[in-house]
């Protein structure tokens, strides 16, 4: 298994992370942010999703406080809202050139297009990574998946500029799963000439990736499956 890199994103200040609700976007976004913080670089971890069921990292905050992030979130009274309310000092955050950012956004056209607003902070010192999981609707086939990125996309007036494969069923994720995963967001990214950076897998997982020929990053899991 080759660990990915984290520094290897550090070209670009602010890394974006997208993809259709469920995907694992949130996850990854807090765990690059942690790798970050682990590693010395000053990061700002954003909650830029505004989109509900699906859990934000503003609902797991408690079980963030051990990793001493820097966290930039909504007002606490809004966090149960469905409605595109962002932190008061979001453009002075996003102003802020002594930190890497790592910002998670919305998964649809409505969550996407409200960071639009913003781009013009991003310049063109941003990646912007479109997780997929195979196994979520509307992202199953290559035609969805090319769809739901051209979606997000025109709606945000950014561009992807990497795929994540993050194809799992989480107790039931097999090699055959994920390798399944693969070859769907394969043909995306031969298509589109965006590379795919890395697979996701849980870190008490990592057996399952062993042989598949991509950077793997390990993610410790901080949300429950069941949406809230």
């Amino acid at each position: 298994m080759r660990e990915f890199d984290v520094r290897k994103l550090l070209k670009k200040r602010t890394q974006i992370i997208t993809g259709r609700i469920g995907s694992g976007k949130t996850e990854i976004a807090i765990n690059l942010a942690i790798k970050l913080k682990n590693l010395e670089i000053p990061v700002k971890l954003f909650d830029l999703d505004i989109v509900k069921p699906y859990v934000r990292i503003r609902d797991v905050e408690s079980k963030l406080k051990e990793y001493n992030l820097d966290l930039v979130l909504p007002p606490p009274l809004t966090r149960a809202l469905d409605v595109p309310v962002f932190p008061r000092d979001i453009v002075s955050q996003l102003m802020d050139k002594d930190s890497y950012h790592v910002i998670d956004v919305g998964g649809d056209a409505y969550g996407a297009g409200s960071i639009a607003q913003f781009r013009n902070f991003f310049e063109d010192s941003y990646n912007m990574l479109f997780v997929v999981n195979t196994k979520r609707p509307y992202t199953e086939t290559k035609e969805q998946i090319l769809k739901e990125l051209e979606t997000i996309q025109n709606a945000s007036k950014l561009k992807v500029t990497h795929l994540i494969l993050n194809t799992n069923l989480r107790w039931e994720t097999t090699r055959e799963i994920i390798k399944e995963g693969y070859e769907v967001l394969k043909k995306v990214s031969e298509e589109l000439s965006i590379p795919i950076i890395f697979a996701v897998i849980d870190e008490s997982k990592t057996d399952l990736v062993d042989s598949l020929d991509l950077d793997v990053f390990p993610i410790k899991l901080f949300i429950s499956p069941i949406p809230i």
